[in-house]
């Protein structure tokens, strides 16, 4: 965490400090370039940026915001006193987030601040645990679907290089007594098994365990890295219902791609819920919130926070009436700060559009790709699941319709069909869409979108085809798309459905030359 204790402390330039306060997913590559993500700290206007469930690419509009706060903090630090502006600040980013949202609505919501959906779950796993003697059990969909730290952080393990700063100063409770399950949520042919079935299974694996543990935390994946919504809500609450001193629900909602309603909604039913900035918002990569609802906090504040935690939160991150806070180290993380303040940038501009402007922007989306996906040779959309979430007093919500769009890539075999592209072909592709091709690529009659720059979501191990394992990349719409097709009326909607076919071009003109470009 960045720490300044005098009058001559430094900050580190906008650029660089956006990449601090995490762990290394967000530090740039050896060229300095881009982190683990494939996203650089600085806007980038001449990409096609449809890569939002992977992270985003910071905007102009959300960079300017990080500079203009990090110059009020120049202007304000002086002495010790960084900690209590980082606190003021904080307290300022949560009760903004708070208003944008509704959620004064919500009575009693609490708000953790996190450096990433990750550091959310594990919060949330070692809170529903309580105790490190706590017996629990953690059922999460398949790892592919959700992220390859989430099972490690659901057992209440940090990542690995903050426990073993935990480890080294002797500090022992970096892991509670939790046991993972996962249910999957595809079969191993890339096909999207039935909710019933996936709420059928959830149910037999509670119904095992709550003989066998003190507490279940179910978390309920919405949506997850390929759009699906499971297991399904009503379900999940019924359960509730059924064990309601053993079960907790945690609502994996990093992605983001909630409407207000349905955020209130599943507050209002008792979930705790993690969310990003980093992804449909908009916002740089590790900008995440756990949100508890007052019943649940009221429950999880009977331990209080064990202080290994100040190697991943500060104290001004959590509410300050929170039982043991004080436990933690009272010091700021700009880099956070920065990364929040960028995402609430693009929130304002995205809750400012009424609901129903948002729908049209994302039904026209919508039925543009799948009719263009529909037609094309080397690429067939992935099964697109109903998002079936709570009943709605305020219309049809516009997050009742897909925002990910994966897709699967193939190219022509010599008898004159096609062949599923192997998953390591796929992400070399990942990689080449983000690259002018013109000049590396000797074809004769190159589509023009083989110049576009373009960014996907990183493609996603989903099963395998014809014995051939494939990993699906994945077309995104993001709040701040929407916000600029909304600006610019009629045209700006053409021009963004354009822009994403320009993208689906270059990935299928790729595939069926792969070994061309390769």
């Amino acid at each position: 965490m960045t720490r300044l204790l005098s009058a001559s402390s430094y900050l580190p330039p906008t650029y660089e400090l956006l990449t601090e306060g995490g762990d290394e997913r967000i530090q740039l590559d050896p060229k300095g370039v881009a982190n683990k993500y494939g996203r650089q700290p600085s806007p980038d206007s001449g990409l096609l940026a449809f890569g939002s469930a992977t992270a985003s690419t910071i905007s102009e509009a959300g960079y300017f915001a990080a500079e203009q706060i990090r110059s009020r903090l120049l202007a304000t630090l002086h002495g010790d006193n960084a900690a209590e502006i980082y606190l003021a600040e904080i307290s300022r980013v949560r009760n903004e987030f708070l208003d944008l949202y509704g959620l004064r609505q919500v009575s009693g919501v609490e708000v953790i601040v996190c450096r990433s959906g990750t550091d959310a779950h594990m919060l949330a796993a070692k809170l529903v645990a309580g105790s490190p003697a706590t017996k629990m059990l953690a059922i999460m969909v398949q790892s592919s679907e959700t992220g390859s730290g989430v099972a490690d952080a659901l057992t209440g393990a940090m990542h690995p290089r903050y426990a073993a700063q935990v480890a080294s100063g002797a500090t022992s409770n970096v892991r509670n007594s939790i046991d993972v399950e996962t249910i999957a949520i595809r079969t191993k042919d890339c096909r999207l098994r039935s909710i019933a079935a996936i709420d059928d299974e959830l149910e037999a694996t509670v119904s095992r365990a709550v003989t066998r543990y003190d507490r279940i935390l179910v978390a309920l994946t919405d949506l997850s890295k390929t759009g699906v919504l499971a297991p399904s809500p009503t379900r999940v609450l019924d359960l509730k219902r059924r064990w309601p001193h053993a079960i907790e629900i945690l609502v994996d909602a990093a992605q983001f791609r909630l409407a207000s309603s349905t955020l209130q909604s599943y507050l209002t039913a008792d979930c705790l819920v993690v969310i990003t900035g980093s992804k449909f918002v908009g916002g740089p990569a590790f900008s995440g919130m756990l949100l508890i609802p007052a019943a649940a906090a009221c429950r999880l504040m009977k331990h209080p926070v064990n202080f290994s935690l100040s190697e991943t939160s500060a104290r001004a991150e959590w509410p300050e009436h929170w039982h043991g806070v004080h436990s933690l180290d009272h010091v700021s993380n700009f880099g956070l700060l920065l990364r929040w303040e960028a995402a609430l940038a693009e929130l304002r501009a995205f809750r400012a559009i009424p609901d129903q402007d948002i729908g049209k922007v994302v039904q026209s989306f919508r039925d543009a790709m799948v009719s263009w996906l529909s037609e094309a040779r080397y690429i067939d959309l992935l099964d697109q699941p109903g998002l079936h979430r709570f009943p709605s007093v305020t219309g049809e919500p516009w997050d009742r319709m897909p925002t990910i769009f994966p897709f699967l890539l193939f190219r022509s075999d010599r008898g004159g069909g096609r062949k599923p592209l192997p998953a390591e072909e796929a992400n070399k592709i990942y990689m080449q869409m983000r690259e002018n091709l013109v000049t590396a690529a000797s074809l004769q009659e190159e589509p023009k979108a083989i110049a576009s720059r373009c960014e996907l979501g990183q493609p996603v191990l989903c099963g395998e085809l014809e014995g051939t394992a494939v990993a699906a990349p994945r077309l995104c719409l993001s709040a701040r798309l929407i916000v600029e097709a909304v600006a610019a009326r009629d045209r700006g909607l053409n021009c963004l459905i354009e822009r994403a076919l320009t993208l689906l071009e270059k990935a299928a003109f790729l595939a069926s030359n792969m070994s061309k470009v390769s």
